[in-house]
């Protein structure tokens, strides 16, 4: 993955993340997240959004030892790749293997698919984050967990009628909901 774009605006970016989880790891459970673990998702999320030009995947893992890998790569893409250094004394089985998708919608993609495949014997859960949303992933059980979550500061957008509620996107509403003011 070519970086050679990559401006970081916040170079404290990968200490913040690991600062938050620091505080709340005791606390942090990754297969049906708390509030302790929404506050360290956040901060992925947050960096995410804010650490670099532009809008970039992040990806954070976690090993056996609660020790934290991270990297950063494009607005749709993120590996190791050019980054392989972060990855020195990864102890596996991995706890979780948590990402971004800085367009907002918390959904596993193909490529996700894949990686989550490829780590499947080694890795315990995967979380993807959006907005204000995530989805968290066992890989024990197959079973998912998708979640809205965030400060409720104003009504939120208008609930769909019940036949409308598969093709409602919750995401695309907020949205809306902001250009409308």
């Amino acid at each position: 993955m070519d970086m050679g774009d990559l401006e970081v605006v916040n170079q404290d970016w990968q200490n913040n993340i690991e600062d938050i989880f620091e505080n709340f790891k005791e606390d942090i459970s990754y297969l049906y997240p708390n509030n302790e673990t929404e506050t360290f998702l956040t901060a992925i999320w947050n960096e995410s959004l804010e650490a670099f030009d532009k809008p970039r995947e992040i990806q954070v893992v976690v090993d056996a030892n609660d020790k934290l890998y991270i990297s950063v790569g494009t607005p749709s893409f993120v590996s190791f790749d050019d980054q392989e250094e972060q990855l020195a004394g990864m102890t596996l089985p991995l706890k979780c293997w948590i990402h971004t998708h800085p367009f907002g919608v918390a959904f596993f993609s193909a490529t996700d698919w894949r990686t989550v495949h490829t780590w499947q014997s080694i890795l315990g859960s995967a979380i993807v984050l959006g907005l204000n949303e995530y989805m968290a992933y066992d890989m024990n059980t197959k079973i998912a967990k998708k979640v809205y979550y965030g400060v409720l500061t104003e009504a939120g957008p208008e609930e769909p009628a019940e036949e409308d509620w598969e093709s409602w996107d919750y995401a695309e509403a907020v949205t809306e909901m902001g250009e409308e003011e």
